[in-house]
């Protein structure tokens, strides 16, 4: 009977992975024609959100119900004020149709989040499975797999999953199924997550070739702003590690690898204003609040929307349809309004994490906030139009909002489960 617990245990793990893995997957782009890809995306959102709902009412036992504990709730309170703004604004939105479609999205995002980490916590903390997992493993391995179907494609279809940039002299993984840069993000928060998972596992071969399988999806997005927080979140768990055996070695490995990504990644074409301008966006952004922002401070174009047409007509760089900041992106949607609201949301996160007691879940927030929080400066990012940054931002709202009660204080441990962490 044991045996079979335990199996039904695993396959519910692995159940989970595979909704995170098709999670990710519904942001991609599958087909040119606009409306099938629409298509593809609202259905397999909507079916994983509704999978999670029904896995929650199918695994709470109402003879011993999981009963959760909301804390730190102004953290989620100012990012659902923000998104109470959001709709608002479809009043005075400059498109109002794609202001409420982007909402919508959102608010889809957040449905799902709470329902899937309600799931994990139920499955972690039912008595009736014995296996147990964990936020980190389930995130870094669905990105481990992403990583490897995106290395096989381009080795298969170089065509269709490598982006030529700079007249085509320059190959950049995540073709146009996915911003190189969002890729090189995704990669970037695997390689947190992992490490993560090695702060209380030991390592393996296979996660020696899962962390070879990130590294190398990284590097050919050609990503710079992802390969800084790569470099930033290696660093952080290094150096949290207290070990000098490990410091050292890395800190060498660092400074000689360095120059060689700077000339190689980081000068493309041996174009070094393109790096000292970042692609054009500085003068960009400095048209956007000199010309944007001053026309609507308050209340912004609008969900999404960062002036009165598609494209914003900059004067001193090119012209474009979203800010490439995500925190610039806010001030323009919404104005001062929503830029404090998104402001108190990031401060009563950070003031959560600083009062966290448990290491374990200060470095999840961690291993995702770095690679997010980097291309927030100059992506889509947490606030921006809808992408997976803004699901991993939910994630570490959640991770320090919603956990349960815990019948057996001595074989439990909040986020994480029973006490046996296989995983």
């Amino acid at each position: 009977m044991s045996q079979k617990v335990e199996k039904t245990g695993q396959a519910i793990a692995v159940l989970l992975i595979v909704l995170m893995i098709l999670r990710i997957n519904s942001y991609f782009m599958i087909s040119e024609n606009a409306t099938i890809t629409r298509v593809f995306k609202t259905g397999l959102r909507c079916l994983l959100t509704g999978t999670s709902i029904l896995l929650v009412m199918l695994w709470n036992d109402p003879k011993r119900p999981t009963r959760f504990v909301y804390k730190n709730i102004l953290a989620l309170f100012f990012y659902l004020m923000y998104l109470f703004i959001g709709f608002a604004s479809i009043l005075w939105s400059s498109d109002q149709a794609w202001s409420a479609l982007q909402i919508a999205m959102d608010i889809e995002c957040v449905v799902f989040v709470i329902w899937y980490w309600k799931a994990f916590l139920i499955f972690n903390e039912q008595p009736r499975w014995t296996h147990t997992i964990t936020l980190d493993y389930i995130m870094w391995v669905s990105i481990v797999w992403v990583a490897i179907s995106f290395l096989i494609g381009a080795i298969v279809n170089p065509d269709l999953f490598f982006r030529g940039t700079h007249g085509g002299e320059v190959q950049r993984l995540g073709g146009w199924i996915i911003n190189p840069n969002e890729m090189g993000m995704l990669m970037t928060v695997g390689a947190g997550m992992l490490y993560t998972n090695l702060v209380r596992t030991k390592l393996s071969i296979w996660k020696i070739l899962g962390w070879l399988m990130i590294v190398l999806a990284l590097v050919l997005t050609q990503s710079r702003s992802s390969m800084i927080s790569f470099f930033l979140t290696t660093m952080y768990f290094v150096m949290s590690s207290g070990k000098a055996k490990l410091i050292i070695p890395t800190l060498v490995t660092g400074a000689l690898v360095a120059p060689i990504i700077f000339f190689k990644i980081f000068v493309k074409e041996g174009d070094v204003g393109e790096v000292m301008s970042m692609t054009g966006r500085i003068p960009f952004w400095g048209d956007l609040l000199t010309y944007g922002f001053t026309e609507k401070p308050l209340f912004g174009f609008g969900f999404m929307r960062i002036h009165h047409f598609h494209n914003f007509p900059s004067i001193h760089s090119y012209p474009g349809s979203m800010t490439h900041n995500t925190f610039l992106q806010v001030l323009l949607n919404l104005g001062i309004a929503g830029a404090l609201a998104t402001f108190f949301n990031m401060v009563f996160v950070f003031k959560a994490w600083f009062r966290e007691k448990k290491t374990i879940i200060k470095h999840t927030g961690v291993g995702i906030f770095i690679g997010i929080f980097i291309n927030s400066l100059t992506e889509f990012g947490i606030f921006g139009d809808a992408n997976y940054g803004i699901m991993w931002w939910l994630f570490i709202i959640m991770v320090y909002v919603i956990s349960t009660e815990a019948p057996k204080p001595e074989r439990y441990t909040p986020i994480y489960g029973k006490q046996a962490l296989r995983n």
